[in-house]
């Protein structure tokens, strides 16, 4: 059983096949809230870059604990998409969350796109260890047809032929809000990495999030948790129309919805903050 640090450095869990890493963060006396992110979470592992994760929760902690985890890190690269795939992710987690002494389930849960759908799985697979779940930008499924597809084919071509900078160009745009998309070039954007030092866990996570067995949406009503879920109407990577299908389907979800955001719901959202927290309150 690992113990939760209060040095702020990123600790390993062992899973089958590999690790999944954790970052604690102690807080007030709160229901401790856990962080999954999105897809992006796998370019990198959460060691040596646990300064920018602190910077960016550390305001959730005058409150309750956070920690924030991160994807699984196979021992064999070649074993990334078996073990990206949202479910087996979301058993990961759950080996994490019992394990890491100082930390005591029922959690609540942030999550943002990618790391949507897997606290969906959580939830319905381990619903012991969830108490309430503030989702953005989340989709319980990706059909073929769709374009949440077409983007992620896009991604996962360029990604697989290490083509990095037109990537994270295309993801720049990408992530504005459809209402302020221009058809200039845009620059990359200064603090992406153009190498990512774990680019098999990114892409392996795209892979499975097409693979239907990854989806979740005929489990939704199993849910009996709290759950708010935000969503920005202008979002081009997950359209709105999936995110209320999500809600719709999990019982007494609360939809919020910005008429003017993008994909970006966590800082574009106008009063995502006050919202989370207000829901997350709630549940002390």
């Amino acid at each position: 059983m690992r113990a939760m640090s209060d040095e702020r450095h990123a600790v390993s869990v062992p899973i089958r096949g590999g690790r999944i890493e954790a970052l604690a963060l102690p807080g007030g006396p709160g229901v401790p809230l856990i962080i999954l992110g999105g897809v992006e979470t796998g370019l990198r592992p959460l060691a040596g870059t646990e300064h920018a994760h602190v910077r960016r929760w550390e305001r959730r902690t005058a409150h309750r604990p956070v920690v924030v985890i991160g994807r699984p890190i196979p021992d064999d690269p070649a074993q990334a998409t078996a073990m990206l795939h949202p479910r087996v992710i979301a058993d990961a987690v759950a080996i994490a969350l019992r394990s890491l002494r100082g930390l005591r389930p029922p959690v609540a849960i942030e999550a943002e796109s990618g790391g949507g759908r897997i606290s969906l799985w959580l939830t319905v697979d381990h619903p012991e260890l969830v108490s309430r779940l503030a989702l953005a930008s989340v989709a319980s499924e990706t059909p073929a047809d769709s374009a949440m597809t077409v983007r992620m084919a896009q991604w996962l071509d360029l990604a697989e032929r290490g083509e990095w900078a037109d990537f994270f160009a295309h993801l720049a745009l990408q992530l504005k809000p459809a209402s302020a998309v221009h058809h200039e070039a845009f620059a990359v954007q200064p603090h992406f990495q153009p190498h990512p030092s774990t680019p098999e866990r990114f892409i392996g996570e795209l892979r499975a999030t097409l693979d239907p067995t990854s989806f979740v949406t005929d489990r939704l009503g199993e849910i009996s948790v709290p759950t708010l879920i935000l969503a920005g109407a202008q979002d081009q990577v997950v359209p709105l129309a999936s995110t209320r299908q999500v809600a719709a389907a999990i019982p007494g979800a609360r939809l919020e919805v910005d008429a003017n955001c993008g994909h970006a719901v966590r800082s574009d959202f106008v009063g995502y903050h006050d919202l989370v927290e207000a829901f997350l309150s709630e549940g002390d």
